[in-house]
């Protein structure tokens, strides 16, 4: 189904850029793909901490009952004890009553009684013994389940902590990568930044583009082809390139009418470069307008409109691996 809807996301995004505008409707869509890329982040962290919460109380769970469990053994040993010296009574009494048979033709009322006192006794206990007994067996299985759960939980975290230990690793390898790429850039309005899970690789409009202009230059076009040369070889990890304006109005004329258009067409911009300077499935990029909505620096000033006028390139790693885990439990 994922698959399904990022190939239909692509689609309509690579009609929108052979259409040269994006509409209203296609935009919401993209935005909302970003929006369940963060949700599923959130969901995962959420899903984490859910799984150490639920260890921690089977912990607890399990000293409880383990507790429980010593203190039915030692009232079971101590029943049984006891209920072995009511036996011995019992043996005792019973000789004392076949001899006293042999040697007297009555048996006094007074210790016939005694003696069904002490049979009552002994069956009483070996009765609560009895009971002490089929609580424990229930109180151990009870342990075993709860031991058996606890250790399911703890491979499944286990698990979990492992995909999310590679991923980071391979995020920060991609960092160094895309940085050691990009090495030619520095001081020229470029950023490269981890974020969520993601590697952000963001560069000022200066290096890419002239102003109010949506083509690459040539140092810019340098930029980008040192890039593709990096996502040719990282086929897991899904591109996605944002265009952002600042807040003055789009002067210019033909078929940019504002800076809706102005940062969509940059980011279809970016997305051409990559696809003509690498061997890259266009199904792992889409292209996003984000006009002047998502400013860096809010500031009303010429140093916070030259922040926000920029080009973020976002890579993902692939999380396929961690959903199916997930979805298996």
């Amino acid at each position: 189904m994922k698959n399904t809807i990022k190939k239909v996301t692509a689609v309509l995004v690579m009609t929108a850029v052979l259409a040269g505008c994006v509409t209203k409707q296609q935009y919401a869509e993209l935005e909302n793909k970003y929006q369940r890329s963060q949700d599923e982040v959130a969901y995962l962290t959420s899903e984490n901490n859910n799984c150490q919460e639920a260890k921690k109380s089977l912990a607890d769970q399990l000293a409880s009952m383990t507790t429980a469990a010593e203190k039915l053994t030692a009232d079971t040993v101590r029943l049984y004890r006891k209920a072995r010296t009511c036996e011995m009574e019992y043996e005792k009494a019973q000789k004392e009553y076949d001899e006293l048979l042999r040697n007297f033709a009555d048996v006094s009322s007074t210790n016939q009684s005694t003696i069904n006192d002490l049979i009552g006794d002994r069956d009483k206990y070996k009765d609560e013994l009895a009971q002490k007994e089929r609580m424990l067996n229930i109180q151990q299985d009870s342990l075993a389940k709860a031991r058996e759960e606890l250790l399911l939980k703890e491979q499944r975290i286990n698990e979990m902590q492992a995909i999310l230990a590679q991923k980071d690793a391979e995020v920060k390898a991609l960092k160094y990568k895309v940085l050691n790429a990009l090495k030619g850039f520095e001081g020229s309005g470029l950023n490269v930044y981890e974020k969520d899970g993601k590697v952000y690789v963001s560069m000022d409009d200066k290096l890419l583009f002239a102003s109010g202009s949506w083509e690459l230059n040539e140092r810019g076009l340098n930029a980008i082809k040192e890039l593709a040369k990096v996502l040719e070889n990282e086929p897991d990890i899904t591109v996605l390139i944002e265009g952002h304006t600042d807040n003055v109005p789009y002067r210019g004329s033909g078929q940019i009418k504002d800076n809706w258009d102005l940062s969509v067409m940059r980011a279809t911009s970016v997305v051409r470069a990559l696809l003509q300077n690498g061997n890259i499935e266009p199904v792992r990029l889409s292209a996003s307008g984000r006009s002047e909505y998502l400013p860096l620096d809010e500031a009303n000033t010429a140093e916070a409109r030259a922040k926000n006028r920029r080009t973020e390139i976002i890579l993902t790693p692939n999380l396929d691996q961690l959903f199916q885990l997930i979805q298996g439990n």
